[in-house]
């Protein structure tokens, strides 16, 4: 019998752990090697010339927030554009060099403008910086994808920064 270990919302590791079971036996059926980025089949189902990623830059998806609590002053604008205006529509500006390097990064690879500006109490410590702008930054993420019409909405990744190799695995799904 199945036993439920976690809160309330237990059913959601059942659904996403059969949504990431049913991806993978799809893309082997298509033969699809999603490990293998630079291939041909990956370049024309997911790539930047295929109907999807023209597709969804046709959505002009977009987010911006700007708050300001008793400790930080915050700017967050998402632009999910395919970076057409170049390397320059990343602007990240948080007085935390690894917190700065992390989002431009990340908007890069996901080819994103982005602009992440924050003055906060530094002179205290980083945490309530580095707090408000991953809430800012996951709420203007949010409605930025809007409704998910379009998207990939389960996905791994692997990728190295210097000596640091980082995997992700993204569940947009809830």
């Amino acid at each position: 019998s199945l036993v439920k270990v976690r809160g309330d919302n237990g059913h959601h590791v059942v659904e996403s752990a059969f949504k990431a079971f049913s991806r993978a036996l799809r893309n082997l059926i298509d033969g699809t090697d999603t490990n293998n980025y630079t291939s041909e089949e990956f370049e024309k189902m997911w790539g930047e010339t295929s109907v999807s990623y023209t597709a969804g830059l046709e959505l002009c998806r977009e987010g911006k927030l700007e708050r300001s609590t008793k400790e930080t002053s915050i700017l967050v604008h998402v632009l999910m554009n395919g970076l057409l205006k170049g390397s320059d529509s990343v602007q990240v500006e948080t007085g935390i060099k690894t917190m700065d390097d992390f989002v431009a990064i990340m908007a890069k690879e996901a080819k994103m403008s982005v602009v992440a500006k924050c003055n906060g109490d530094l002179y205290v410590d980083d945490h309530h910086t580095s707090e408000d702008v991953s809430i800012a930054l996951g709420q203007v993420l949010n409605t930025a994808f809007g409704t998910k019409a379009g998207l990939n909405r389960m996905w791994c990744a692997t990728g190295t920064y210097g000596d640091a190799e980082v995997e992700v695995t993204m569940d947009l799904s809830n």
